[in-house]
């Protein structure tokens, strides 16, 4: 058994439904990407066990509904490369129908997922001995079981031009996004996840359909399945190492509202003419990124933010004044590295010793202790105040009192 491949879909399996339900960045393509992992990890798990596993138990086990999602990878590939190229995770009415062929077969197997055990047994032999074909039963009511694997390898190819093109078309953006290159190389890494597991999946196809066993045996197949299994590694792990790739491209506004207007797209290319990506003008390259309006709605609303002195709460992080003031969550990264070049975390500490600094100086630790001064300016520990009060003033609350008191 080539364990590697199992091993790797559980953990693809298990990323995805954590990505899914802790998210922490760009809400809709990360649930896009998520669906992708999970449909996809599935799949690939069953394809092995139907290829390389003559287990009839374990095979009428992964029949029993696994197959249908096959055709959510493209759809979803698709989706999640357009929302960050474009971001925009909004689908229209007419994008709905790439869940069609979907929804078709897995209604079709509906009777079949709620057989009995034993006639699954009975579809795993047949599979197992090759003669599932040529045999009378279908798992499908609805569609004939040779047209159903027929679609696969153009579905397959469909949706990997369709991704293609996407790419090619909004591949400008990467010009003028001096932040964008891990998730250019993130996303070249998707779409080459994407084209290789298409490929294996067609050849695997052939393969077994046609009773083609010396290309299944052969050593070359094996190291090739292999490979899309250490791409997998590589692929989930990009997400743990480089987390800010959940968070996508904070895409000027101009772009979003018309983002085939060729135009529109002119006027933001002459907006970056004359920056080079150096550091003596990255911060000028930073501001031309928003639109003045855009920053402007950003700004105010952030001083909104601080005039309620939301920064006080325990839970104030990024994702909570992203919910609190529904700005992308990307985009106030976006807008606090690049423009105020600052970490978020760093500029919520200065606020909140700002406003330690009042206290103490309206006499607060007279009457209280510098563990209910921590826990009024929003720290979770008295240890984290102290450890952030040195940082931004170059020394303790206790020292700073004692300033207060000579």
């Amino acid at each position: 058994m080539n364990f590697p491949i199992v091993y790797l879909s559980v953990f693809s399996i298990f990323l995805s439904l954590t990505l899914f339900f802790y998210n922490k960045g760009y809400l809709g393509a990360n649930r896009f990407l998520s669906a992708y992992l999970l449909c996809s990890s599935a799949f690939l798990l069953t394809q092995y066990f139907f290829l390389f596993n003559k287990d009839p138990k374990i095979i009428a086990f992964f029949i029993s509904g696994f197959p249908s999602l096959y055709f959510l990878i493209g759809p979803l590939a698709y989706f999640y490369v357009r929302s960050i190229l474009r971001d925009n995770v909004k689908l229209s009415k007419t994008d709905y129908f790439h869940f069609l062929p979907f929804a078709v077969i897995f209604i079709g197997t509906i009777p079949f997922i709620f057989s009995t055990w034993e006639y699954k047994c009975l579809i795993a032999q047949k599979i197992v001995e090759n003669s599932f074909m040529n045999s009378t039963y279908n798992i499908n009511f609805l569609v004939p079981k040779l047209i159903n694997q027929l679609v696969r390898p153009p579905f397959a190819l469909f949706y990997f031009v369709l991704i293609l093109r996407t790419f090619l078309k909004e591949k400008n953006v990467f010009k003028y996004l001096m932040s964008a290159k891990s998730i250019k190389i993130w996303l070249g890494l998707f779409f080459l996840l994407f084209s290789l597991s298409a490929l294996f999946y067609i050849i695997a196809q052939l393969a077994f359909y046609l009773d083609i066993k010396f290309l299944l045996e052969h050593s070359v197949f094996y190291h090739f399945t292999n490979s899309i299994a250490l791409l997998y590694l590589v692929f989930n792990f990009s997400l743990v190492l480089f987390p800010q790739i959940l968070y996508g491209l904070p895409i000027p506004k101009l772009i979003l509202t018309h983002p085939s207007d060729n135009t529109t797209t002119q006027l933001i290319q002459e907006s970056f003419k004359g920056f080079a990506l150096t550091h003596e003008n990255r911060a000028a390259s930073a501001n031309a990124f928003f639109s003045d309006e855009y920053a402007l709605e950003i700004e105010t609303a952030i001083q909104n933010w601080i005039a309620e002195k939301n920064y006080l709460q325990v839970n104030a992080s990024l994702v909570s004044v992203s919910t609190n003031l529904k700005i992308p969550v990307h985009h106030l990264t976006y807008y606090f590295n690049e423009q105020l070049n600052v970490k978020y975390t760093d500029w919520r500490n200065s606020l909140r010793i700002d406003f330690a600094k009042v206290q103490i100086d309206d006499g607060y630790t007279k009457a209280s202790t510098l563990e209910a001064l921590s826990s009024a300016c929003g720290f979770a520990s008295q240890s984290t105040f102290i450890r952030a009060f040195k940082n931004i003033l170059d020394c303790t609350p206790s020292e700073y009192i004692k300033t207060k008191q000579i």
